[in-house]
């Protein structure tokens, strides 16, 4: 039969046709796969099969790790994951389209006993990622980063060896030094044990000192399975939420800390953040897009509870009216946006029903895609992580499913729409930004991510944040806020690229050498191509400082003054100087001198213009349109003489 364009059937995962005269259905799906996932682990060189350890000794394990991390620092996720039967951790090389190469061997680690949980945290400040590896009532490991695939175990020498069950831990710079602390959840109470939890502060020389207790968040005996690190608030805090077994009793609860400059105050009660769950998993993200981060968490058959941050310290339980209560026996639980339309979507692992995948675009209550997308796991599914493996622009993912080869589920539904990634680079020792926070501003939508260290249960998502931005092709604005407060604004930057986003300190320091001189001009040169002003490209970020998106005048003369190189330094193109912030006349042929009726005449004949080229008159701040500040440039130096030179 054929059919017009708009008469194709819809596809739950909101197929779109192809605009022609006359079409079939059958010739669309031949363009792209018709699923939105497609399960491709063994394709892409993954095979381990996950091990159901049963009851260890007596308690269970409760599920295995899974990491996405870039071991390599060679720009893709590499794939981290335990549960094997032997113990043996498993390692898999990503060669940038999403195929692995089995490490394992490589790296030759030997077997654990029992592995739980893994995440990934540049604890010595030497630029690359290591692994710490928690084990169930055994000696955790920490594992140095020696280069690609090469590791040191060293949970000993750093005082960071527990010993207890245990279970989700996180990293996060809790007293703003920049250096990466440690938070270890222990399940106590397994078979006696009396471990309570650990928070390990980081002492800047390779080594950790126990802080927990006088921080008050030991947590004593209570049970606890999870923890996250994230700013509830966004006073550049690392605030703590611990998420407790056995809460539906209600004996226990989880608890939320709040953080301020290295104190933390228990705000459980204020905040109604206590859920009185068996908490097992918990996703952190801004479902409902008002700028504050809301907490989901997983349960037994009691539900699930969503909790929506107001703003003001607190949260409201929004479970029923979302329709995302679940009912199952919930364990790993993530927000991310699959189909790259805005608004995140909600997965769930559980462990005696199907997984769910809730779908929400603003509207409650939410609807569960798992089905019709094809990933409703029906098997019992513990951890899970996300990561754009194939850098193809959307979020890819991975499952640990008890007695079954961990399944990689790739994205193909993302690929519809446009998106934004961001690969920000931390102060200090904390080189991958762990806990700052990322607004994004398309036209009327408002977005915000933060960088995660620890995620979802046992198991670390990649560090890159990522955005669905649908249709726009611009980023109106970008807000960065790194860990204890320092941001930056950036505006009219591409959609449907990987950018590095550069703290103040980092600017023009092309090499991160910690010096400004002609290395960095070079590159400043070559990224303004032929000496003329030019939108900013990939590579080229840390010479923006002004965050307008193009290199230009201002730039050069931003770049010079920080010059710290003994030798001359140079002198911007003179073709580079024309009508630029520092030079607001914009006579005929960018002549300088006074500035005057002329000038004025030229901002207000060009007044709206957009998109147009670097030193038209009028565009007093080469930011590519003619506006309010131009008119204000021209006003405020009205009457003065100027000139343009470096």
């Amino acid at each position: 039969m054929t059919l017009l364009p708009c008469q194709c059937m819809t596809l739950s995962f909101r197929f779109a046709c192809v605009a022609s005269t006359v079409v079939t259905c059958a010739s669309v799906a031949q363009a792209r796969p018709q699923a939105a996932f497609t399960e491709e682990a063994g394709a892409r060189g993954v095979s381990y099969l996950v091990h159901d350890f049963g009851p260890f000794a007596g308690v269970q394990i409760y599920g295995t790790g899974v990491a996405f991390v870039d071991l390599d620092n060679d720009g893709d996720e590499d794939l981290v994951v335990l549960g094997r039967v032997d113990s043996i951790v498993g390692f898999y090389e990503n060669d940038g389209t999403g195929n692995f190469t089995d490490r394992t061997a490589f790296v030759g680690l030997p077997a654990l006993g029992p592995p739980s949980s893994i995440t990934a945290a540049d604890y010595d400040a030497d630029g690359d990622l290591d692994i710490y590896v928690g084990c169930y009532l055994d000696d955790n490991l920490l594992l140095r980063n020696e280069g690609p695939f090469q590791f040191t175990e060293v949970a000993a020498l750093c005082g960071v060896n527990d010993a207890g069950p245990t279970m989700g831990c996180a990293w996060a710079d809790i007293n703003h030094d920049k250096w990466l602390d440690l938070y270890v959840p222990n399940r106590s109470g397994a078979l006696g044990d009396a471990t309570p939890n650990r928070m390990f502060k980081n002492n800047k020389n390779g080594t950790f000192s126990s802080v927990a207790n006088g921080l008050g968040v030991e947590m004593n005996l209570d049970p606890s399975l999870v923890s996250a690190f994230f700013d509830y608030d966004r006073d550049g805090d690392a605030d703590l939420y611990v998420g407790n077994d056995k809460g539906t009793g209600p004996a226990l609860w989880n608890h939320l800390f709040n953080n301020t400059n290295g104190t933390f105050t228990d705000v459980t009660t204020f905040s109604n953040t206590a859920a009185n769950v068996d908490c097992m998993g918990i996703a952190i993200g801004d479902w409902d897009r008002n700028g504050w981060q809301d907490l989901y968490v997983t349960n037994t058959p009691p539900g699930n509870v969503l909790m929506l941050n107001n703003g003001d310290g607190t949260f409201t339980d929004t479970t029923l009216t979302a329709g995302v209560g679940s009912y199952g026996i919930g364990w790993a639980t993530m927000f991310f946006d699959f189909d790259n339309d805005g608004w995140e979507e909600l997965y769930v692992c559980d462990m005696l029903t199907p997984d769910r995948f809730y779908n929400y675009d603003g509207v409650w209550p939410a609807t569960d895609l798992a089905p019709s997308l094809g990933i409703a796991e029906p098997g019992v599914s513990f951890c899970s992580a996300i990561a754009d493996i194939d850098g193809d622009g959307d979020l890819d993912f991975a499952v640990s499913t008890i007695g079954e080869n961990l399944r990689i589920y790739i994205n193909h539904e993302g690929e519809t729409r446009n998106w934004a990634r961001f690969r920000v680079i931390g102060q200090g020792a904390n080189h991958f930004a762990v806990g700052a926070q990322v607004d994004l501003h398309t036209g009327a939508v408002t977005q915000m991510r933060e960088v995660f260290n620890g995620s979802n249960y046992k198991s670390q998502n990649e560090f890159t944040v990522h955005f669905g931005v649908d249709t726009a092709t611009n980023l109106d604005e970008i807000n960065v806020m790194w860990p204890g407060g320092d941001t930056r604004t950036l505006t009219n930057y591409a959609a449907t690229t990987v950018w590095t986003l550069y703290p103040p300190e980092r600017m023009g320091d092309a090499n991160a050498d910690g010096q400004v001189g002609p290395a960095d001009w070079s590159v400043f040169m070559g990224c303004i191509g032929a000496t003329t002003a030019t939108a900013v490209t990939p590579g080229c970020e840390m010479m923006d400082f002004d965050g307008n998106g193009n290199l230009n005048c201002s730039d050069s003369q931003a770049l010079l003054a920080i010059w710290t190189d003994a030798g001359t330094p140079p002198t911007p193109p003179a073709s580079l100087c024309v009508a630029c912030a520092v030079c607001p006349n914009v006579a005929p042929g960018g002549s300088f001198g006074e500035v005057n009726l002329i000038d004025i005449n030229f901002v207000l004949f060009n007044f709206g213009a957009v998109g147009i080229p670097p030193g038209t008159m009028g565009d007093t701040d080469c930011d590519g349109d003619v506006d309010l500040s131009d008119i204000s440039a021209v006003l405020f130096n009205f009457g003065t003489t100027v000139s343009c030179g470096p």
